[in-house]
């Protein structure tokens, strides 16, 4: 999303500056044919305290993020999605900046330790609002997905697998997810980032229209050539599993907003993906 979000905006306004953090030791190889466009420091304290320092800053974008994979493990996810974004908005805040923007979740808090501390995060900025008059604006983004995303997400994890034919493991589907393609993401990102948006608001980002998970496996497996079993019930539902759909009256006040349905949407995703695959 944010390699994404960079090159939208490095497109559609020339005079716009970007700084990105980038976590110690990796490399971003999206960002490398703009590396001469945009400024890149380490994603530590230090290095944005002093940046602070010697640069106007207009807005924070947060888009770190963990998903938390294990049910135990949640020192990284807390880190990630409480601690690191907490202690930048704190930073802003001392030096005078008024605009934090944070990718968020529409997801119950208590589903898990991932949409916990999103939602978590969001309480924070709720008083910082209150209390230090800044803007902080919540993104309640529904699933999203892109032909280039890791495998080990549920989208691309099927249409790989359906692609070549491996049986695939899910729940029985009757929960309902409102899903959005990645390019719908980044023009909905760029009209909130261009817009003023005083105080602490919250904005759901989707299509407004939610099929079932068993409803968007079918399609897949029928575009993909219905090549593989599929064990529908094999994983089970999570507790509370809930259903998701984007109100976007909101965003369209913002703009006309008219993103692609999720079966145009995942057309285009497994075209996109089979031509990769031919190519190996």
């Amino acid at each position: 999303m944010g390699s994404k979000l960079v090159h939208k905006l490095l497109k559609d306004g020339d005079k716009c500056s970007i700084i990105c953090t980038q976590r110690v030791g990796t490399v971003n190889k999206r960002l490398e044919d703009i590396s001469d466009r945009i400024r890149i420091i380490p994603s530590s304290i230090d290095a944005i305290c002093t940046l602070l320092q010697y640069e106007q800053i207009d807005v924070v974008l947060n888009l770190v993020c963990n998903y938390s994979r294990s049910n135990l493990l949640y020192d990284s996810v807390i880190e990630a999605n409480i601690e690191f974004p907490l202690n930048v908005l704190n930073l802003i805040t001392e030096q005078g900046v008024k605009r934090f923007i944070t990718i968020g979740t529409s997801l119950p808090a208590k589903l898990n330790m991932y949409s916990f501390s999103k939602k978590m995060l969001s309480e924070f900025g709720k008083y910082y609002t209150e209390k230090h008059n800044i803007s902080f604006t919540d993104i309640r983004l529904e699933m999203f997905y892109g032909s280039d995303e890791p495998n080990d997400r549920f989208i691309p994890m099927l249409i790989s697998n359906m692609l070549v034919g491996k049986p695939v493991d899910v729940t029985i589907g009757t929960q309902k997810r409102d899903i959005i393609a990645i390019e719908d993401v980044v023009k909905a990102l760029e009209v909130i980032i261009n817009t003023d948006l005083p105080g602490y608001i919250e904005i759901p980002v989707g299509t407004g229209v939610a099929p079932t998970i068993s409803e968007i496996t079918d399609y897949i497996w029928e575009l993909t050539g219905r090549k593989s079993v599929i064990n529908k019930g094999a994983v089970p539902m999570r507790t509370n599993e809930p259903d998701c759909i984007a109100n976007l009256t909101l965003l369209r006040e913002l703009c006309d907003w008219q993103p692609v349905g999720w079966q145009e949407g995942l057309k285009h995703m497994i075209l996109t993906m089979k031509k990769e695959l031919e190519k190996q």
